[in-house]
């Protein structure tokens, strides 16, 4: 591997961006990122794609897998990373001189690279460290940053690219996403970007990705979920059972966690073959990276950050509702938590 892993006080130097610059010549590059990618995913890919093209004439194509139903995420698809292309399994992969990987890890089971496909570049900020990173050329993994987008930036930068207002927007909302406006997590750095990019986005299409309209089906999907959460002492638990889509997991968790008294939240839900989950916790000493990791079962695979951890275990037919709650008996388990749970809404 010659590539590296960085603190984020380490800023972005010429040696590093020859390294990268190696690592994907001559082109064209396939940027792939995470299944049913979210802001954060789809910024750092548009600028990473944006930096190969403008500081060295690389051109790029960028390829997501699953969906994105979220409003606000098909609002900024559609509105500031149009050229995100939908591509269930990868083809004509020998066509590109180089893979690169932002916002997930080859190995982390949240991507569709082939088995035994290693991506020459890797970008991303999220616990644990995959084996199969020592096999790219160019990894750069900072947990302590709380975005992929920030780092990204980082290269815009060191290469002297100011970003238009489409990518400033674009990099601005991915920041905002990750890290709730800083209110969650939001290292030094990802601060100090994101404050320089508010001068530079384009405020009238961030207020359509923010206020983006919802569907009736959202209002009922929160409705069943706020009907299956339960307490048990500090924490929340809800199995929102069949999902209409998987990331809503997230949204449902980004909810509870506000509950008054609560420390943790963490929801699950089945979505075709696979169970769904969203852990978000309040105390910045206990990392749900590392917590998610105690939380999921074999041959399921988690990963996070911070205040933020996600992951999905495969069932078979008829056995989810064992899943869940072996899921619900180790989170529990590794809360200390041991009090009978009641419903949110007695």
């Amino acid at each position: 591997m010659t590539g590296y892993r960085v603190s984020s006080k380490i800023l972005v130097d010429q040696d590093c961006m020859h390294r990268l610059r190696e690592a994907v010549e001559p082109g064209p590059v396939l940027i792939l990122t995470h299944e049913n990618p979210d802001p954060d995913a789809l910024a750092s890919g548009k600028a990473l794609s944006s930096l190969f093209k403008i500081a060295w004439g690389i051109s790029s194509d960028l390829v997501y897998s699953g969906i994105i139903s979220r409003a606000e995420n098909k609002a900024m698809l559609n509105l500031l990373t149009p050229e995100w292309v939908n591509q269930e399994e990868l083809s004509e992969v020998s066509s590109y001189s180089a893979i690169a990987l932002v916002d997930s890890q080859p190995g982390a089971g949240n991507n569709n690279l082939p088995e035994g496909l290693i991506p020459r570049v890797v970008v991303d900020h999220h616990y644990p460290l995959r084996k199969e990173l020592k096999q790219s050329e160019f990894v750069d993994v900072r947990l302590d940053m709380d975005s992929t987008s920030s780092m990204t930036y980082q290269y815009l930068e060191a290469a002297n690219i100011v970003p238009d207002e489409i990518l400033a927007t674009s990099i601005f909302y991915g920041i905002h996403a990750d890290t709730n406006g800083l209110s969650r997590g939001g290292s030094s750095i990802d601060q100090a970007i994101y404050l320089k990019l508010l001068e530079l986005v384009n405020k009238e299409i961030l207020a359509q990705v923010e206020q983006a309209r919802l569907p009736r089906e959202y209002f009922s999907a929160f409705t069943r979920g706020l009907e299956a959460a339960c307490i048990y002492g500090e924490v929340v638990v809800c199995d929102l059972g069949i999902m209409h889509r998987p990331d809503f997991v997230a949204e449902m968790a980004d909810l509870l966690i506000r509950l008054e008294g609560t420390s943790a939240a963490l929801c699950f839900g089945s979505h075709d073959t696979d169970i769904f989950i969203s852990l978000r916790t309040l105390d910045p000493e206990v990392d749900a990276g590392i917590l998610v990791q105690k939380i999921i079962l074999p041959p399921g695979k988690a990963g996070g950050h911070g205040t933020i951890a996600g992951g999905r275990i495969p069932y078979k037919p008829g056995k989810a509702s064992r899943v869940s709650t072996q899921i619900t008996v180790r989170f529990l388990e590794v809360m200390g938590e041991k009090q009978q749970g009641k419903r949110l809404l007695e």
